[in-house]
């Protein structure tokens, strides 16, 4: 460490933050004790540890930061270890793809930089701030999960030795000070700790004796949180209030939006919530919306080179219909976003009709669904023929109304994107024909149908093992020509929880629109003859597509086989 402070201190006497007097005297008490320069000038009062950053950030171009002001991003924390973390006195803040924001306090020490590089797989930016502050942040960023989580626990006790049995015999109003109070703590801290944790989704289910939240974690669900009955109605009647809906309607199911922001600043997220009647009481399920999180790129969402290549070039069309599929939660919108980031540009205009907004992009014209006023897909739709647009995206095909609408614009010199609840590509065409729409005008205006899902990718715990005979002859669907040797299996560890799962990757099935099946589409084909004659001209089904996965050592052949039907041929 010596060299490296005696380049720390010349560049302070450079700066004229220390005398060179005062640079001898702290290196000479470095060597003698063994301590680092930043805590001699600190201890003698020569230099504080911010001075010190803003210069030597100054002097080599680093960007200082302050890291009490920072959220650290949880995605980023999953990289390294605590250990690690505090072995190198470097604290991760944010992590885009393979580049990695870094916190340091010795800009010196390439070989910490090395090390991490090596042990994160990515390519570091690092950023300049001070030993104790990083000390403190990996101390908080490290445990503030299971601090949330003890809170969470202290919370729901002390609901119910406050409140006992009738808690839930009024609605609560809402209080002047939006962060005191139990339930109000309460209703926080299971948003906080959901987001924190990386869920998609949270579930607040009463039962006969009490409540269950629960987060989906990884497209699993999982227990996180056991509530009192007694807390129920008061915990619901404040998470309509902070949704703006009706707390005295409990009867009837009622959508809403969380703006969390306005409850508490560090976390930039909204939720949309739904509230349902069930026998034990009002459910609800919150959609998390993680508004800091950029849209991915088309070569991040897991295309294979081969979808990828194919996609792209049919999303350049001038004018028609490419339509996604697949259930709820399975990356659709995602994918229609990083597709339109692509083709986005000053001479297009490009509009959507969304219910709800979840990404914002710049240079796009966004408007969000209001059925009680009766702005509507189809009534979107209908202004927007009218704005002089070149791409329009519809959030979904719902209604024959809507269907109609979008293919006259896809005939009438326009590019369309939407979505369809189908379970593959084929079958969203019958679903077209089962809205009364002729088809003719499907056939004539279609590019594509990508129909996708998403699947667990193996956490980096997993283990290379060979595969048996029956795995061989399922992985044999894949259409990548890659020998079979090898398999991954899942292990478990601390970072993955034991599941041996960490983070999701998608599948796909893209069907592109030929000749060919514009004739079966005219003859009123059902969507098995529509699936052969696409697989011959080349479409990769979602099962042959886990496959390539399998092989990869991208995810487990259990969660292939779980997520993608085999097809009934080979």
């Amino acid at each position: 460490m010596a060299k490296f402070d005696k380049k720390l201190a010349g560049i302070l006497s450079k700066c004229g933050v220390i005398t060179d007097a005062q640079r001898e005297e702290a290196l000479a008490e470095c060597e003698k004790n063994n301590s680092s320069l930043t805590q001699v000038l600190a201890e003698k009062k020569f230099c504080d540890e911010d001075t010190l950053i803003t210069a030597v950030a100054e002097e080599m171009s680093y960007y200082p930061i302050n890291l009490a002001k920072i959220e650290i991003l949880p995605d980023a924390l999953e990289v390294l270890t605590e250990e690690q973390a505090k072995n190198y006195q470097v604290l991760p803040i944010s992590k885009m793809g393979k580049l990695l924001t870094l916190a340091i306090a010795n800009p010196f020490d390439v070989l910490i930089l090395d090390d991490v590089k090596i042990v994160t797989g990515c390519e570091i930016i690092p950023v300049l701030t001070t030993e104790t502050a990083i000390k403190k942040a990996i101390d908080k960023a490290f445990k503030k999960t299971v601090d949330m989580q003890s809170e969470m626990a202290a919370t729901a006790a002390a609901l119910d030795q406050q409140y006992g049995t009738d808690l839930g015999s009024a609605p609560v109003e809402e209080q002047e000070d939006e962060n005191s109070g139990p339930i109000i703590k309460l209703g926080n801290r299971i948003v906080e700790d959901a987001y924190l944790q990386g869920a998609s989704d949270i579930h607040i289910e009463p039962a006969e004796d009490r409540v269950y939240v629960r987060y989906r974690i990884d497209g699993i669900l999982k227990d996180q949180l056991q509530l009192p009955k007694s807390s129920h109605r008061a915990l619901i009647s404040r998470i309509k209030i902070m949704s703006d809906l009706n707390i005295s309607e409990r009867r009837l199911p009622q959508d809403g939006r969380i703006v969390y922001k306005k409850y508490n600043p560090k976390f930039d997220l909204d939720l949309r919530v739904s509230t349902a009647p069930m026998n034990f009481g009002e459910k609800v399920c919150a959609r998390i919306l993680d508004k800091t999180k950029s849209c991915l790129p088309l070569d991040k969402l897991g295309f294979s080179s081969y979808n990828l290549k194919l996609y792209r070039d049919l999303i350049q069309v001038p004018y028609g219909m490419v339509l996604h599929c697949g259930p709820t939660g399975s990356g659709k919108s995602m994918t229609l976003y990083a597709a339109l980031n692509e083709i986005n540009s000053p001479e297009v205009n490009i509009s959507t009709a969304e219910d709800p907004i979840e990404y914002t992009l710049p240079r796009l014209n966004q408007m969000q669904m209001q059925k009680g006023i009766g702005l509507t897909f189809a009534a979107a739709l209908r202004c927007y023929l009218r704005q002089d647009p070149d791409i329009i995206l519809v959030g979904e095909i719902r209604d024959q109304e809507t269907a109609e609408i979008a293919i006259e614009a896809a005939l009438t010199g326009h590019v369309l994107f939407s979505t369809l609840h189908t379970n593959d590509a084929p079958s969203t065409i019958t679903r077209f024909t089962e809205m009364d729409v002729e088809p003719f005008m499907i056939s004539t205006c279609l590019v594509c149908i990508c129909a996708q899902r998403l699947l667990r990718r193996m956490c980096s715990c997993k283990q290379e093992d060979t595969p048996k005979d029956e795995e061989i002859a399922l992985l044999k669907r894949a259409k990548d020509d890659a020998p079979i040797t090898r398999i991954m299996r899942t292990v478990g560890c601390p970072r993955c929880s034991g599941s041996g799962y960490k983070g999701r990757t998608g599948i796909h099935e893209l069907l592109k629109n030929t000749d060919e099946l514009k004739s079966l589409i005219n003859k009123h084909a059902t969507a098995d003859q529509l699936k052969a004659a696409a697989r011959t001209a080349g479409m990769r089904t979602l099962f042959e597509d886990c496959m390539e996965k399998v092989k990869a050592g991208i995810t487990s052949l259990p969660e292939a086989i779980g997520t993608a039907r085999p097809d009934d041929t080979a």
